[in-house]
């Protein structure tokens, strides 16, 4: 253990003579109890090996949230006679105040009687008998604290106490701010490993230095919480909290649930907008062509001509879709994009009433440009209930030839079925070939261990050799076809699901492709999970087109920003709705400008 960083809980001199005399003025009984110091029962292993006895404990109160909405308990730790200097055994513990009438305040010294008890991980004392104050306005000093720790044994040792993190600190993820008032934290941005290094062991060590790294800002209260007072005065649509923002100095208590250790805390949370929304890209030159692709998040615009609902996936009333709508279209149209691939679009065919067509019609509306959709088939293309899509200007390009893609497996049992379709730009003859691309996933992993597609364990999760097959397989397709193995300008984007180092990736690289993401902006990313940013979204260029790219990026308007900002959260909170592009979906959408 790193014990430079380590300061053990003190009181003040004043405190300790008041407690010393005790026993010379009228205290409860309790008071005067031999008791079992907290440092033996918290021990130096995960869990207490005095878990069912009763005991008799002390300590000073250092945060009080008994009521029903918030922790349920308070937080004590050890007055400096019982603290045994030990830095692998904490001296904090959690009282729980459930079904009792235990009533306590922050610096009183409190003596309780109860059984030792474990709650997901969080040491505690339970089915309280017995307490009593004892004495009152007592201080104790926070242990100064500091990320990333050596092991997770320094996160145990501090369980329970009073914690000050004075270092910059910044935010990775709030997966479950919506559901908890939480979110990540840590000294720097942390990245999914197999973005930036090989599977295997250089994955699984990153893995664990990101972890070591973690940790989760809670809001003390209970789950499902109507309002959320980070960033101050309040989260709402306009004032967001974007993973890459900062927080200032902060202290609370260190606790623990199934695994993942949080800090409770006692002083203010303030935010420092480090990382401001980004305002729409410029629209390209008039000598380029901007492809995209984005994820619109299962874009469902209800069942038939009725379009009523809920559907198979996305929104869940008309009211919902009417939401989503707004927001990608908003997306979509500050994209200044003239050629899209569309993933997790609703696969119900290309009439009037269908998704992609009344998507189409509005992104015209909203521009003022004449867009237009590829029919990639009669009727649905895949059988899936989501689809990959093409949408173009046809001011600025024309379809040349009929769509392709490719039936054989792993496509249209694993990987959706990739929409391919060359255009002319027109100010130019050249044929320019774009394959929508949408590979299978990385959940729902094969329950046979011994499955090729199983979680390997090397960071890539399941299903990577049906998308190293799947790259394998359409790399392949596009040199042997007779209308596109004479056309050298190629695209291949979408979301591939496979991050930057994986083999999927690696695959097309090697087959001419390049990624010149890795040139504009080698820390790029589309997509934020477990609090660990990288990117599943890709756009590759064959080799005649890397010295054209004129610009590749990534608008981060979506994985940033909170989930609870999506659409489909309007109803609990309307301050947490409103019809921009930011949190239209959860992948960001990739773009390249390429010169003609």
């Amino acid at each position: 253990m790193n014990k430079k960083n380590i300061v053990r809980a003190s009181l003040s001199s004043l405190s300790i003579l008041v407690l010393a005399s005790c026993a010379q003025v009228a205290q409860p009984p309790l008071c005067l109890s031999d008791v079992t110091r907290i440092n033996q029962i918290q021990g130096t292993s995960a869990e207490s090996s005095l878990v069912g006895q009763q005991v008799t404990i002390r300590g000073v109160v250092t945060a009080a949230w008994q009521s029903s909405d918030a922790l349920g308990g308070y937080f004590i730790q050890s007055v400096p006679n019982d603290v045994d200097n030990n830095a692998m055994t904490s001296e904090g513990l959690f009282v729980s105040a459930a079904n009792t009438t235990l009533s306590m305040n922050v610096g009183e010294l409190a003596y309780v009687t109860g059984t030792i008890g474990e709650s997901n991980g969080l040491t505690q004392i339970d089915t309280i008998t017995a307490f009593a104050v004892c004495d009152s306005n007592l201080t104790v000093e926070p242990t100064q604290f500091e990320l990333p720790v050596a092991n997770f044994e320094q996160f145990e040792a501090l369980e329970g106490m009073l914690l000050s993190l004075t270092q910059s600190l910044t935010v990775n993820g709030h997966y479950q701010l919506l559901r908890h008032g939480q979110f990540d934290v840590a000294p720097h941005r942390l990245y999914t490993p197999t973005q930036h290094v090989e599977p295997g062991e250089p994955a699984r060590k990153r893995a664990l230095a990101n972890k070591l790294a973690r940790l989760v800002i809670d809001d003390n209260q209970a789950p499902n919480p109507d309002e959320i007072k980070i960033p101050a005065p309040a989260l709402s649509a306009d004032n967001s909290l974007r993973s890459g923002d900062t927080i200032g100095p902060v202290s609370g208590i260190l606790s623990e649930f199934r695994g993942d250790y949080r800090l409770q805390p006692t002083s203010t949370i303030e935010v420092i907008k480090t990382n401001s929304r980004p305002q729409p890209p410029q629209s390209p030159a008039t000598n380029t062509i901007r492809v995209a692709a984005f994820n619109v998040l299962n874009y469902f615009n209800g069942e038939g001509r009725e379009k009523s609902f809920p559907t198979e996936r996305g929104a869940k009333t008309a009211e919902e879709f009417a939401r989503q709508h707004q927001k990608i279209i908003a997306a979509l149209s500050q994209l200044n994009a003239d050629v899209i691939g569309l993933m997790e679009i609703e696969n119900d065919g290309y009439n009037s009433h269908s998704a992609i067509h009344e998507l189409t019609d509005a992104l015209a509306t909203a521009t003022g440009h004449p867009w237009r959709f590829i029919q990639a088939d009669q009727d649905r293309f895949g059988t899936d209930a989501i689809t990959n899509g093409l949408i173009y200007r046809s001011d600025k390009v024309r379809p040349e030839g009929e769509p392709l893609t490719i039936n054989q497996a792993p496509f249209g049992q694993r990987s959706r079925l990739p929409l391919i379709q060359r255009f002319v730009p027109y100010n130019t003859v050249e044929n320019l070939v774009i394959s929508v691309n949408h590979f299978k996933s990385k959940g729902s992993c094969p329950s046979d261990r011994k499955d090729a597609n199983a979680n390997q364990n090397d960071g890539q999760a399941c299903w990577n050799q049906a998308r190293t097959e799947s790259s394998q397989l359409l790399a392949d397709f596009i040199d042997n076809h007779p209308e596109l193995r004479r056309h050298s300008l190629r695209v291949l984007m979408g979301d591939f699901n496979a991050y930057a180092q994986e083999d999927p990736i690696q695959t097309l690289l090697k087959r001419g492709y390049y990624n010149r993401i890795d040139y504009f902006n080698p820390q790029g990313y589309s997509y934020v999970y477990d609090a660990q940013a990288g990117s599943l979204d890709h756009l590759l260029v064959s080799s005649g087109l890397t010295a054209r790219v004129v610009n590749q990026a990534i608008w981060s308007i979506n994985a940033d920003e909170p989930t609870l900002l999506q659409y489909n959260n309007a109803n609990k909170n309307p301050n947490w709705y409103a019809p921009s592009p930011y949190r239209a979906s959860d992948h960001d959408p990739v773009y390249a400008d390429i010169q003609f």
